[in-house]
């Protein structure tokens, strides 16, 4: 579907007061590809109110877990752009501090096309507003929760002639969770051995303290061209604090008290340099970017006291310095065909270090200090093309992506991976009728394991527990199908999307037990997971002012369970369910009407290779009060429901069934300022 074409999908009627996004088919003054589906965000006083978490949640296909966790088909991991470039910190959060005026649409894309590098997760890309006349506008907001948790974060913009200025401070500070567990281990030396039984039983509390700093400054050389150059850091640290007991169920486990204590350190900061060009045809554009990022200072320490007299330390150091450059060009060659091209070259270095003691060898192993270094380049190369044929359009695209990382450890032999991978792309689109639109896609991924997860040495992770690196780990590879109907009328909007995903090489953890009767667990390559199944979308008015959107989402997975060859699987039904309901009230004169949003999320049982994880749903509601149409004011109820989950693992030297009690439900109010003309 292209600029010139009339649109294959009707749009809701402007004049509903519930519809604060809308699907649409085309895009003034870009190129629509069809690897896509899009919602414009409309600027009226109902969007000014919603956040960009709010507006997510409010979009078919699209789950906010309880945590804000975004899934799509309800699987985690989804990549968040925005503006088609990686969020600096953390993208939930700045996610908070966006608004419906910020927003001018969000694109959903299920399974990416070969532009992106994303995994099975699928990729959410944030299209912001471009601020036209010149003066000051922007946002600030501040937010309590009843955990003792603030957070507070502003959009400050200012444009004057042919230059704009942005400045993006964020902070938090406080406690992020609290929670109680249970555990009944069982652990045997050699299989079919004696057992030796304990039950655990603890809890404790994690907190978020940071700020963030991000400021832009943007200069326009002609009317369709842009430079911008940004710089941005952070710093902050993550507290936790917990207390156990293990208590021996058989004669040979001594039981004993633990108390803990671990802290994670930051600091980082960056620089990034941007032009963005519009060329004479209509939806041509071209994009560079230039980004340095260093992470001078990443230090993780956990101490560990028992009530015998046991004691452990541990610092684990990380630093990292990145440089990254990347071109993209989407260049329409008529009326019916569009070509993009686009690459990337990187360079990363990772210092590691970690230093481990203790004050009894027998039971936590000898003391110890390891360090490596990783060193990566990597180059991308993508091309995709669309064209129509009649009532069709046609896009295949095919990306190109080059590693070379070694990792170096005195005293021990370099590992190097120098590799090249095509993933292929292709995604087809036919409008059915004037109001349901069909697109089939297929993509492969390559994602490779992080440094940590082939880094050479163990890492005592508890008085129980060792984390061991695997070397030999490789990526996994994902081939995705996917058939996707959608159907839109006036204010009625559903969707149908049936898919099929084959991972080669998935990651799982295997359970072993030293010589000193610690637990180690090492990621490794089990074999090969097979996805399928459907997911059903439906967004329509309710009642008067009421608005529902429902998705669910059915799979059937089918892992691995063997613990050495992956040979062995079991095949498992899940499904994972959301619904909301929105209620608009009506405008008071030039005040915004107030609005409450109601949220369900559920998930079914589920497995991983040599777990099985229990059922989780939450219910959480907000609602929003406007005291002008500059300030309003937003309370959370979230995690409403059942509030614990759990795990049974089922090794053949390790058996564990867990169980986890977070404390909530948590209340948070938000208070919202809208700064200057939107």
């Amino acid at each position: 579907m292209f600029v010139t074409d009339p649109p294959a999908i009707a749009a809701p009627s402007d004049e509903n007061p519930l519809d604060v996004i809308e699907v649409v088919a085309t895009r003034p003054g870009q190129a629509q590809k069809i690897d896509r589906r899009t919602y414009r965000v409309k600027q009226n006083p109902q969007s000014a109110q919603f956040n960009g978490i709010q507006l997510l949640r409010g979009l078919p296909a699209v789950i906010i877990t309880p945590d804000d966790q975004i899934l799509l088909l309800g699987t985690r991991g989804v990549t968040i752009l925005v503006d088609e470039r990686e969020v600096r910190g953390d993208p939930i959060q700045y996610l908070r501090t966006l608004h419906g005026s910020d927003i001018e649409r969000i694109e959903i894309m299920t399974n990416p096309s070969a532009q992106y590098a994303a995994g099975t997760g699928g990729v959410i890309n944030i299209v912001l507003r471009k601020k036209q006349e010149d003066g000051v506008s922007g946002s600030a907001n501040a937010e309590v929760a009843t955990r003792g948790r603030v957070e507070s974060g502003a959009t400050i913009k200012k444009k004057h002639g042919k230059w704009s200025y942005e400045l993006r401070p964020e902070g938090k500070a406080g406690r992020s969770s609290q929670s109680t567990y249970k555990k009944l281990r069982l652990v045997q030396a050699i299989p079919g051995g004696p057992s030796t039984i304990n039950r655990e039983e603890g809890g404790g509390h994690s907190s978020q303290n940071n700020a963030f700093l991000n400021g832009k400054i943007t200069y326009e050389l002609d009317p369709r061209t842009s430079v911008t150059g940004e710089a941005f850091g952070g710093v902050g640290n993550n507290p936790n604090r917990g207390r156990a007991e293990f208590i021996g169920l058989t004669p040979d486990f001594q039981s004993f008290a633990e108390r803990s204590r671990s802290d994670f350190s930051f600091a980082w900061a960056g620089f990034q340099l941007s032009l963005d060009h519009k060329g004479k045809k209509d939806g041509e554009t071209l994009k560079a970017n230039t980004v340095i990022f260093g992470n001078p200072r990443g230090r993780q320490s956990i101490l560990s006291e028992s009530s015998d007299g046991g004691m452990f330390s541990s610092v684990r150091r990380q630093e990292t310095l990145f440089i990254r450059a990347s071109v993209d060009w989407v260049h329409p060659l008529g009326k019916d065909q569009i070509l993009s091209l686009g690459g990337e070259v990187g360079r990363v270095r990772n210092p590691y270090g970690y230093a481990f003691e203790s004050n009894d060898e027998d039971r936590f192993g000898p003391d110890s200090r390891d360090r490596f270094v990783a060193r990566e380049l990597n180059a991308v190369g993508y091309a995709t093309f669309q064209k129509s044929v009649g009532t069709w359009s046609i896009m295949p695209g095919l990306r190109f992506d080059g590693i070379d990382r070694t990792i170096s450890s005195p005293g021990r032999p370099s590992s190097r991976l120098k590799r090249g991978y095509l993933s292929p792309t292709v995604h087809i689109e036919k409008p059915l009728s004037k109001t349901l639109n069909m697109t089939l896609s297929y993509s492969r991924r390559i994602t490779q394991p992080g440094y940590e997860d082939i880094s050479p040495y163990p890492v005592v992770i508890g008085p129980l527990a060792i984390q061991q690196g695997n070397p030999d780990l490789r990526g996994q590879t994902t081939d995705a199908y996917e058939m996707n109907l959608h159907y839109s009328r006036k204010s009625l909007e559903g969707g149908v999307i049936l898919f099929y995903r084959e991972t080669d090489r998935i990651w799982s953890n295997i359970y072993s037990v030293n010589d000193e009767g610690l637990n180690v667990f090492v990621p490794v390559n089990v074999g090969t997971r097979l996805d399928w199944g459907a997911e059903f979308d439906i967004s329509t008015p309710l009642l008067k002012r009421v608005k529902g959107t429902a998705s669910i989402n059915l799979f059937s997975r089918r892992n691995p369970i063997d613990p050495v060859s992956g040979a062995s699987s079991d095949t498992m039904f899940r499904y994972t369910g959301n619904a909301t309901a929105e209620w608009h009230g009506k405008e008071k004169g030039k005040r915004p009407g107030d609005i409450a949003q109601v949220q369900l999320t559920y998930e079914s049982p589920s497995r991983d290779f040599q777990i099985r994880r229990r059922s989780e749903y939450s219910l959480n509601f907000a609602y929003t009060h406007s005291f002008s149409p500059t300030l309003s004011v937003t309370a959370n109820l979230n995690g409403l429901g059942p509030t614990h989950t759990g795990h049974r693992l089922r090794a053949p030297l390790v058996q564990e069934d867990y169980e986890r009690r977070e404390r909530l439900p948590e209340f948070k109010l938000k208070l919202v300022k809208t700064l200057g003309k939107q």
